[in-house]
């Protein structure tokens, strides 16, 4: 029986050899290693808009739960005897951990919110919802409800030993171990949950995402202890450096995107300065880079600075352990800091040549670290279900994966393990080449922001073991949601309304009273008009409808709801049509 690993090496903070410390100091600078001039000539080295493409796949690799959105013809539906279904597997293991879960659901949002053309021109737009509402739907699902305050909220399913115990496809495992519910004290996860359904209701706009993300960040204000997984030799996620205020910050930048309510900038402004990459353990820098999106204020963003010159970052020891996801994750937020005039892409391009096999490392030869992108590309990684194996025992020593594995399309390996570009493609190796969650969402922000900036590359057409191609023109996924339904996403309602009578501006439900209420009503018309649209049993009455065309446009639409908002929140005092 092949021991299993521990993530507890996976912190930002330590050497990849040595446990996390109970008190750890902040991390140095970024360390950074001259490139090898033994580079092969290749393509692919600036093809963005393949390799956004290939980025999104690892998810669909990594579902749990009902399957129905998944891309890939080797996956189906699993662990379908979950007290909570769905979410994602953590990494090359079947575990969920709640913290690197939320980080990875939200900072894809993050990605789309920023250079959501990259999306949109690629085509991939539609695959990236049908992953975040997969993502959001299991949040909502494992946080429990008494009106709008929060009793509790699963933050792990499955337990690290045993699930480690198991080598297999997550189709045939079975029970996982222990589920873990918190009832407060443990913030660090749900409010990165309360930021991952934010920043999927201003991308998508489904109100139940709202509506669990102000829940999910009350609950973690009123405790903000942390939650760390442990097992029997130690701590699979160790989050102590940062506490959660990094997190509550995190949460509250989206909400006040999301809102424009007041509370959630007063929590904002006390982002605490980056000392770190932005990350599963630490998104300080993500906060403190939306506080300056949002306020003006970059203060606390100086970390940004350590991202420079030709060579490749994060080559440290204290960095080995999944280099390349700190790579990536450097690339995305300078692009976004590019965006904002306070940076520059030429520094992302250049450390991607590095990802993609146009520079070694150090003394290495250059390869690339996405799995299936090209000839160079990783085909052994530390991935259970990718690698053909059914058993530990029908595995024993072997290092590679079983022939005829399926390939793990787009996933980012752990990379190199240290200035001299230590790096060996051995499906034993969890150090440098396995996979996870939190690795690929810093790819997919590089992508789509390298995209943005240089529109260049285009997507495949066929891609081995890819059942779903998505190119723009197809209609997408729909992921079951919590009640209200309000997906897909369509064209404003149109409908004519024969003979209008406005009662009261902006009551869309006739209660006689202007508040939130109503801009769920509106959303829900104008986004699922098939259920809630005129005429329907649950759907808007023609005197909603003619109340809740607040801007005189004839149409209800998100343009009303947002006026109806702002009313609601004392933003406004009235509206365009009285």
């Amino acid at each position: 029986m092949v021991n299993s690993k521990f993530k507890r090496l996976k912190s930002t903070l330590l050497s990849g050899l040595v446990a996390v410390s109970a008190c750890a100091a902040p991390v140095a600078a970024t360390t950074v290693v001259s490139p090898s001039t033994t580079a092969v000539a290749a393509d692919n080295y600036d093809n963005y808009a393949k390799l956004l493409q290939y980025s999104l796949y690892f998810y669909d690799a990594n579902m749990c739960g009902d399957v129905t959105g998944c891309g890939l013809s080797w996956r189906s539906n699993c662990h379908m005897s979950d007290q909570i279904r769905g979410g994602f597997h953590d990494a090359g293991d079947h575990v969920m951990f709640g913290q690197p879960q939320g980080y990875a659901a939200s900072t894809l949002g993050w990605a789309y919110y920023e250079f959501g053309d990259a999306f949109d021109e690629t085509g991939q737009t539609d695959h990236l919802k049908m992953i975040t509402d997969h993502f959001c739907k299991f949040f909502r699902d494992a946080t429990k409800l008494n009106g709008n305050t929060v009793t509790e909220v699963l933050v792990e399913k499955g337990e690290g030993d045993t699930d480690h115990a198991y080598w297999g496809p997550p189709e045939k495992q079975g029970a996982r171990g222990r589920d873990v519910w918190s009832t407060g004290g443990a913030a660090n996860i749900t409010a990165e949950y309360a930021a991952a359904l934010a920043v999927n209701y201003i991308n998508f706009k489904n109100p139940d995402d709202l509506k669990y993300a102000e829940a999910l960040y009350d609950f973690s204000v009123k405790d903000r202890n942390i939650y760390v997984s442990y097992g029997r030799d130690g701590a699979f996620y160790e989050a102590k450096w940062t506490g959660a205020d990094d997190e509550i910050a995190w949460a509250a930048a989206w909400l006040y995107k999301a809102t424009n309510n007041d509370k959630y900038l007063s929590e904002l402004k006390k982002a605490p300065t980056a000392y770190s990459a932005h990350s599963w353990e630490s998104v300080q820098l993500g906060a403190s880079m939306l506080k300056g999106e949002f306020t003006g204020d970059w203060g606390g963003t100086d970390y940004l600075n350590n991202f420079s010159g030709n060579d490749y970052c994060f080559a440290a020891d204290s960095w080995k352990w999944g280099s390349a996801r700190y790579n990536c994750s450097a690339q995305f937020t300078t692009l976004v800091a590019a965006k904002n005039n306070k940076g520059t892409a030429d520094w992302a391009k250049g450390q991607m040549e590095y990802i993609l096999g146009k520079k070694g490392v150090g003394s290495a030869p250059a390869r690339c670290f996405v799995v299936g992108y090209d000839s160079t590309s990783p085909v052994n990684v530390h991935h259970r279900a990718a690698s053909g194996y059914q058993s530990y025992d029908e595995m024993g020593d072997s290092t590679v994966a079983k022939a005829g594995s399926p390939v793990l399309v787009g996933a980012l390996a752990g990379g190199p393990e240290d200035k001299n570009g230590t790096y060996s493609d051995s499906i034993k190796d969890y150090v440098a080449n396995e996979v996870a969650l939190d690795y690929n969402a810093g790819l997919v922000g590089a992508a789509a922001g390298l995209y943005h900036f240089y529109k260049s590359g285009k997507i495949d057409s066929t891609i081995p073991g890819v059942t779903k191609i998505y190119t723009g023109s197809s209609q997408p996924y729909t992921d079951p949601v919590t009640d209200p339904v309000t997906d897909p996403v369509t064209d404003p309602v149109t409908d004519p309304v024969t003979n209008p009578k406005r009662t009261k501006a902006g009551d869309a439900n006739c209660d006689g009273n202007v508040d939130m209420s109503d801009v769920v009503m509106v959303l829900q018309c104008s986004l699922n008009p098939g259920k809630y649209g005129l005429g329907k049993e649950k759907g808007i009455k023609e005197t909603g409808y003619a109340n809740a065309d607040v801007n005189g446009d004839s149409t209800v639409d998100a343009k009303d709801a947002l006026l109806i908002q702002k009313f609601a929140l004392d933003i406004i005092s009235s509206f365009p049509v009285g």
